[in-house]
C-alpha cells in the first residue's frame, strides 16, 4: 500500500467531515411528486389538516429567537461555486423523472411555512446549492442538487474517486457529466459508498 501524502490525507479527512456535516435533501431519486400548492401553504394531501393555531403561534416565536440573522452557512453554501447546468430536471433512462431540483424552487420565493420549523425551512433552502462546487482547491469537488446527497469527486493520480454516488444512476452520470466537462474528463477509479450501476 503506498503512504499517502500529507496533502492527500488532509484532503480525505477534509472531505470526510463534509460528508458528515453535509445534511440529506428532502426527497431521493425516482418517481417525484411536484407540490404546486407549496407557495400556496396548501397541504400536499386533501386529507391533511393544515397547522392548528397553536402550532402557528409556536413557529412564530421559534422565529423570533433564532439567529437568522447570522447569513455564515448560507454563504460557505455558495463557497467554491464553479457552474451549474441549464437543467434542473435529470430525467431516468425508463422515461420518468430520476430527479427535479426545480420541484423545490417554491422554498426560494421568500415565504415562512407554518409547518415547518423554521431550522429545518433555512436548512432546506441553503440545501438548494446547484450545480458544481470547489471544496479544495485543485483536489476535492462536489456535485451537489443532482439528487438526495452530493456526491464528491477526489482528484486521484489515476482519475477520480468517487464518495457517495448517488441513489440512482442516472442523477450520477449527469454529476460525471458536468464534473467532466468543467474540469476535463478522468476516468472513475475507485468509488466509496454503493456504486451505481454503469452510470
Amino acid at each position: 500500500m503506498r503512504s499517502l501524502t500529507k496533502q492527500t490525507l488532509t484532503a480525505v479527512l477534509a472531505l470526510g467531515a463534509l460528508c458528515l456535516m453535509q445534511p440529506a435533501f428532502t426527497a431521493g431519486g425516482g418517481a417525484i411528486i411536484s407540490d404546486p400548492g407549496a407557495i400556496e401553504g396548501k397541504h400536499f394531501d386533501v386529507k391533511g389538516k393544515m397547522p392548528s393555531q397553536f402550532t402557528i403561534e409556536l413557529q412564530k416565536g421559534l422565529r423570533k429567537t433564532l439567529p437568522f440573522e447570522d447569513k455564515r452557512d448560507a454563504e460557505e453554501a455558495k463557497k467554491g461555486f464553479i457552474a451549474a447546468p441549464e437543467y434542473k430536471k435529470i430525467m431516468a433512462d425508463a422515461g420518468n423523472v430520476a430527479w427535479d431540483m426545480g420541484s423545490y424552487e417554491f422554498l426560494l420565493q421568500g415565504k415562512d411555512f407554518d409547518s415547518v420549523h423554521p431550522s429545518l425551512q433555512r436548512q432546506a433552502i441553503i440545501n438548494m446549492a446547484y450545480g458544481l462546487y470547489e471544496v479544495i482547491p485543485g483536489k476535492i469537488y462536489q456535485v451537489r442538487g443532482f439528487d438526495l446527497a452530493n456526491i464528491s469527486f477526489v482528484k486521484g493520480d489515476t482519475g477520480w474517486i468517487v464518495f457517495d454516488p448517488l441513489t440512482a444512476k442516472e442523477t450520477a452520470r449527469a454529476a460525471l457529466e458536468l464534473v467532466n466537462e468543467k474540469l476535463g474528463k478522468l476516468s472513475c477509479t475507485r468509488f466509496r459508498g454503493q456504486q451505481p450501476k454503469q452510470i
